[in-house]
């Protein structure tokens, strides 16, 4: 589950620049390229925090037997 979270994570970094670069070429508006932005940069954050929260608990939630 943890590389399709961080493909998802990837695809919403990708998301977040992509629609700049397209308002720069001319090739979308800008409304449009804030609300493209917004979105992925919701879904990069909560993919990148799930990855870091199952790796906290992978390193700190060990028991010793």
């Amino acid at each position: 589950m943890r590389p399709m979270i961080k493909l998802i994570g990837y695809i919403g970094i990708v998301a977040a620049i992509l629609p700049s670069i397209l308002f720069l070429a001319g090739r979308m508006e800008l409304g449009t390229a804030k609300i493209i932005m917004l979105l992925a940069t919701i879904v990069w954050f909560a993919a990148a925090t799930i990855v870091e929260w199952n790796l906290d608990k992978k390193y700190f939630c060990k028991t010793d037997k």
